[in-house]
């Protein structure tokens, strides 16, 4: 086997994988192997607690065994494509023949790897899937976020939205949480409140607000609401760097300091 350098595998470490994985020793073994590559990973048994952390903030990478005890790989791979999720997914199963092989990969799966396999092989896959995965995002057309200046642009446009700085402080936590969505706590936390005090339709009025001028500049509005959980921007943002800006909400006063940032 291949060993990473130490350069290589700091390069490696803003990648998120996670393994899905019900047999625990393969599970332990492939989580071995992928930090020793330098990957941030998290791995699971069951699909429900996958779907409940890759809800609070996807993946990168899903290395994906198809038979899970409450879930059939196959599904929730045609579900996480279905929804539009940027997540790169490879089978990882025992079933290997080729009806098979095309089901996973028309459900959605972006390589399929039989059991048994070689380590080698699954990590020559995870490489190729990540330079197109860094491809798509170069080519990926961005809003940008002028934290300083408080301006927000969309994509292919000159022309500036002037928010307020709750509004800015907003969109930050929406944009680091891309493509994923922020819980309402976090919301209000970030704008200098106590969650269990803080009525949250001023929340919805400042959202509602916010999505109205969105509207009116740009004719879009990607802000959505994800029903019981929070909301999400569901396009990529791009935050200027090193700005320090103040947040105000009452007698509150938050100061922040942003360096370059691209939800992703």
């Amino acid at each position: 086997m291949l060993f990473a350098s130490r350069a290589y595998r700091l390069k490696m470490n803003q990648y998120r994988v996670a393994v899905l994985e019900d047999n625990v020793a393969l599970r332990e073994e492939l989580d071995c192997l992928l930090l020793s590559e330098g990957y941030q990973i998290e791995s699971f048994g069951d699909a429900a607690t996958f779907r409940l952390r890759h809800a609070m903030n996807a993946y990168d990478i899903l290395i994906l065994d198809l038979g899970l005890p409450d879930a059939d790989g196959i599904d929730l791979a045609r579900e996480l494509s279905n929804s539009r999720d940027c997540t790169g997914i490879i089978m990882l199963t025992a079933r290997g023949e080729l009806r098979d092989r095309i089901g996973g990969l028309s459900a959605g799966a972006d390589a399929y790897i039989t059991k048994p396999f070689e380590f080698d092989e699954l990590l020559a896959q995870i490489h190729a899937l990540l330079r197109r995965i860094r491809i798509q995002k170069t080519q990926q057309k961005l809003w940008h976020l002028d934290v300083s200046g408080q301006q927000f642009y969309a994509p292919d446009t000159s022309t500036a939205l002037v928010l307020t700085a709750s509004e800015v402080e907003l969109l930050i936590q929406l944009a680091k949480k891309h493509p994923s969505h922020v819980s309402r706590a976090d919301l209000i936390r970030s704008l200098g409140e106590d969650f269990m005090l803080y009525d949250e339709r001023r929340l919805e009025k400042l959202i509602s607000r916010l999505r109205t001028k969105l509207l009116i500049n740009f004719k879009a509005s990607p802000i959505k609401a994800i029903r019981g959980k929070g909301y999400a921007f569901k396009e990529a943002i791009e935050i200027s760097q090193n700005l320090t800006y103040t947040v105000s909400m009452g007698e509150t006063q938050i100061t922040h300091r942003v360096s370059s940032h691209r939800g992703e």
